[in-house]
């Protein structure tokens, strides 16, 4: 009767993660423009509680599963972050797991992640950063509804000093920036 007690608790706990599946999901990642275009190239970073994982764009890369969203950051020189949480799901056969396997199942595929999944394909979407020669003429031509010319700067300091905050505010690339700068200080 021991015998027989031992090896049914034995497949009941062995059995569970094959019900809801593996501990393991691969997905696909891409990213596009704001305008839908596909956006080739870019540097994403995948994580939850469970690691971290690097993959360029587009592509697919195995994960971990977990209860906890994923969190997908990616970037690419000329454009900002691009950020996106992904729910994670508690898959249906989790529910079968209960019932065939017992609480003792449900929580050890809870615990290894088997029980939830991610969605298979993701999408980031990235901006483009502007320029800083469109932000620059932008703020030096006239107002188109009433011809009055803005407020040149009246210093190279301050010239920069709006540089330097457009540079900080990540809306101009490095490049941008230090070319800019030479140019007002070579005035």
């Amino acid at each position: 009767m021991k015998t027989l007690v031992t090896i049914i608790a034995a497949l009941s706990l062995a059995g569970c993660a094959s019900i809801t599946g593996t501990t393991n999901q691969n997905v696909s990642v891409q990213t596009k423009e704001s305008t839908g275009t596909e956006l080739v190239g870019a540097s994403c970073e995948l994580s939850n509680k469970k690691g971290k994982w690097f993959i360029t764009t587009p592509g697919s890369v195995g994960i971990s599963r977990s209860n906890d969203d994923i969190q997908v950051s990616c970037t690419k020189a000329g454009y900002l972050e691009g950020k996106q949480g992904v729910v994670s799901d508690t898959k249906g056969m989790m529910f079968g797991n209960i019932i065939f396997g017992g609480g003792i199942g449900a929580i050890i595929d809870h615990t290894s992640g088997a029980a939830y999944e991610y969605p298979s394909a993701i999408q980031v979407v990235m901006s483009r950063m502007a320029k800083l020669s469109d932000a620059v003429t932008a703020s030096l031509t006239p107002t188109a509804a009433t011809g009055i010319e803005k407020e040149q700067p009246k210093s190279k300091e301050g010239t920069l000093g709006e540089l330097k905050a457009l540079y900080d505010k990540k809306l101009i690339t490095k490049e941008n920036y230090e070319e800019q700068q030479k140019k007002i200080l070579s005035q």
